[in-house]
């Protein structure tokens, strides 16, 4: 779904399963190019640019934020992770590691509880990365024993797709330079566990 569409750049609201890299994007913006990934299962926000304007709308992402559903309650209600991560591109999964070593790139985010669902020991968190890894947010949270909800590859209980969302992306205009911010809210099961 096209949230945003001008001639130098669009916002795109993907769709679980789609691939970031081979976006089958709706005519009004074929040949959109993606400045920002999601991994295949989940949903959100993309910021995309038009053909031929890579260059001039390179850097203008501001912020980009995630919503999650993650198993258990969390001590604090804020946080920071930061681990080092290697991923495996056989496997196509991310390891926290105890060492830097070839291939291991340091990986960092903050993260916000939002609300808590007892009867299905449930969290829900509002995510801002310090660093964009692979599988980053999935691996991070499942180290530490709060797997994403319907993430059977992490370690969820719940089958179904990562509850994970890109909702909130923030940048500054190329040409108009001014700030534009766009946000989403995840739908389904298990978002309509909490009241957003």
């Amino acid at each position: 779904m096209v949230i945003y569409k001008d001639k130098l750049i669009a916002v795109y609201k993907k769709a679980p399963g789609e691939d970031s890299e081979k976006l089958d994007l709706p005519d009004e913006i074929r040949g959109y190019n993606a400045l920002t990934r999601l991994d295949k299962p989940v949903v959100g926000l993309l910021l995309l640019s038009a053909p031929g304007q890579g260059g001039k709308v390179k850097d203008i992402l501001s912020s980009k934020e995630y919503m999650a559903v993650v198993t258990g309650a969390f001590e604090s209600p804020t946080g920071n992770m930061t681990d080092l991560l290697f991923h495996d591109r056989r496997n196509n999964k991310t390891y926290p590691v105890k060492r830097m070593r070839n291939g291991v790139k340091e990986a960092t985010l903050d993260y916000e509880v939002m609300s808590y669902n007892e009867e299905m020991d449930l969290s829900l968190v509002r995510i801002k990365l310090g660093t964009g890894r692979t599988h980053q947010i999935r691996v991070q949270f499942a180290s530490r024993k709060h797997p994403l909800y319907g993430d059977g590859k992490y370690g969820s209980r719940y089958k179904g797709l990562p509850a994970l969302c890109c909702n909130h992306l923030e940048f500054i205009h190329p040409i108009k330079n001014s700030p534009m911010a766009f946000d989403i809210q995840p739908e389904g099961e298990p978002w309509s566990l909490f009241n957003l």
